[in-house]
């Protein structure tokens, strides 16, 4: 194991600036056999994971979740496959900083790893630019509800619940969410957080209807986990 640290300066497509340093970079030659980097629970262990590198990315607030795609395609081709949180630190009002382990996984990590994700929940996020506090309207089963940029709220499925969210009014969209098989949980945002462009349609674990005033994306699953430690639970 050594110690190096290498700064690299580069720019989003959003032209903000990234600064990338890596804090501890492994020597480990393996590479992960899929494209996939996956979240590691804090509960799972991963002792037997082998350490890619540790690393800090740095840049604007504007697009959070810029932040964790530059460590992500970093990683990746190092032959990372997973990774553990370790922090978030707003540097500023316009600026935070983000720091990942890396590692590389074997499948039996993986699978023992699933067994601490968030089962039979609904998470929705607010806006990922933390510069600024947008609000948006949206409705759980009729009741009206809003969400803040930088904050999350969780919805428990009960076993025979069907769970009704639309954004937007009558030209808007709506989904009917049930428990899914294996328990998973769904991640979703009204502002194309996380850019992955998936809306809901028939056929996806529930129906949606979609004009112009509204509009459920998913969220990549992972980029979601590091984001409910990045945001704030709202009631």
């Amino acid at each position: 194991m050594k110690q190096i640290v290498l700064l690299l300066l580069f720019i989003s497509q959003s032209f903000y600036a990234q600064t990338i340093e890596i804090l501890e970079k492994g020597d480990t030659l393996q590479k992960a056999k899929y494209q996939q980097f996956i979240y590691l629970a804090d509960s799972t262990n991963s002792t037997s994971a082998t350490l890619v590198a540790k690393i800090k990315l740095r840049g604007s607030l504007k697009n959070t979740s810029n932040l964790y795609y530059y460590i992500k395609n970093k990683a990746q081709s190092w032959g990372a496959n997973g990774f553990k949180f370790e922090s978030f630190t707003k540097t500023d009002a316009e600026n935070g900083e983000l720091i990942l382990s890396t590692f590389f996984c074997e499948d039996s990590l993986l699978d023992a790893n699933f067994e601490n994700m968030p089962k039979d929940k609904i998470f929705i996020f607010g806006n990922d630019d933390l510069t600024e506090n947008k609000i948006q309207g949206y409705k759980v089963n009729g009741q009206k509800l809003e969400i803040s940029s930088g904050k999350f709220k969780v919805i428990s499925i009960g076993e025979n619940d069907e769970i009704k969210i639309t954004k937007g009014g009558f030209t808007g969209m709506t989904v009917w969410l049930k428990r899914k098989e294996y328990g998973f949980s769904s991640y979703l945002s009204f502002s194309g957080l996380g850019l992955n462009n998936a809306s809901y349609a028939p056929g996806y674990n529930g129906v949606g209807v979609s004009f112009n005033t509204g509009k459920i994306n998913q969220i990549e699953p992972n980029l979601a986990l590091v984001l409910l430690k990045v945001f704030q639970e709202q009631p």
